[in-house]
């Protein structure tokens, strides 16, 4: 259903063979993602059925996707094609 395909480095490892995982901010991935589908942020706000700033909220950081809405949430990934499970922690 949300064809998922959205990939970013993980892990780091360095010489001495010791490797570090890191996780991508929910913002960074919303932003990046739509950057990758060649979309504006009113493009998505449009799909997802939102207000463009509620979008843009999502997208600086100032609101968490995981503490938002089930529904805007869901919608949020729907237009952006992203598993919803990827921002459950």
């Amino acid at each position: 259903m949300y064809n998922d395909d959205y990939e970013f480095e993980r892990a780091h490892v360095f010489e001495d063979g010791e490797e570090w995982i890191t996780l991508e901010p929910s913002s960074a991935t919303l932003h990046r993602r739509r950057e990758q589908l060649g979309m504006t942020q009113l493009q998505v706000a449009k799909a997802a059925g939102i207000n463009l700033r509620q979008y843009q909220r999502l997208e600086s950081g100032e609101r968490s996707i995981s503490g938002t809405s089930l529904r805007i949430g869901l919608s949020v990934c729907r237009a952006l094609k992203l598993d919803p499970y990827r921002f459950v922690v």
